[in-house]
């Protein structure tokens, strides 16, 4: 079904109170931002954000907040073969999650900082799926990318 699956372990980001950047969009387009900027400073392509994707990481991240799923990957594989099942092969696949009451910039610092996290966000993909959901004053993060 797919060549390889990038699972990393999971951290939760601390919050960040110092950002004097503001970028345009919901919080998914500027996590997709922040991403893509990060991947641009090591001279890599963006992801182009895929909706079937980001289905995905949304129903994730709410499953996530509301304790159906615990924190974590659990159906991972079931994501990635939904999104088989929309886009047709899926060469490669990887997932990030984080917790916490962050904002874009801060969640994809902490994802960066984590080396499993960095190494997902700096690899061979071209799709990305961005999730977010709340509970109260936390905010559950998932990002998921795809090689076609």
């Amino acid at each position: 079904m797919f060549a390889a699956i990038q699972v990393s372990a999971c951290s939760r980001a601390a919050t960040r109170a110092d950002s004097t950047t503001t970028v345009a969009g919901n919080l998914d387009e500027q996590i997709l931002y922040y991403t893509n900027k990060f991947r641009a400073s090591k001279g890599l392509k963006p992801l182009q954000l895929e909706e079937s994707v980001s289905q995905q990481a949304r129903r994730h991240s709410r499953d996530m907040a509301n304790g159906s799923t615990g924190f974590g990957h659990e159906g991972f594989e079931a994501r990635v073969a939904n999104v088989s099942k929309k886009l047709g092969r899926v060469g490669a696949a990887a997932e990030n999650v984080a917790y916490g009451t962050l904002d874009a910039e801060a969640v994809v610092d902490g994802w960066i900082k984590s080396p499993g996290h960095r190494k997902n966000m700096l690899g061979d993909y071209n799709l990305i799926g961005i999730g977010t959901a709340g509970k109260g004053r936390i905010t559950f993060f998932t990002q998921v990318f795809i090689k076609q």
